[in-house]
């Protein structure tokens, strides 16, 4: 498990989605970010 934080029999479940969620996060946040940037003020 991560650091004690969930038992085994979850951690090591091929339903869990958390390490997926976090990938897709980061690309999300990613897109934000680049679209923020990119947003001209007249």
């Amino acid at each position: 498990p991560r650091v004690n934080e969930i038992s085994v029999e979850v951690d090591d479940d091929p339903r869990a989605a958390y390490f997926r969620q976090a990938k897709y996060g980061v690309f999300i946040r990613m897109a934000l970010i680049l679209t923020l940037l990119e947003v001209k003020v007249c």
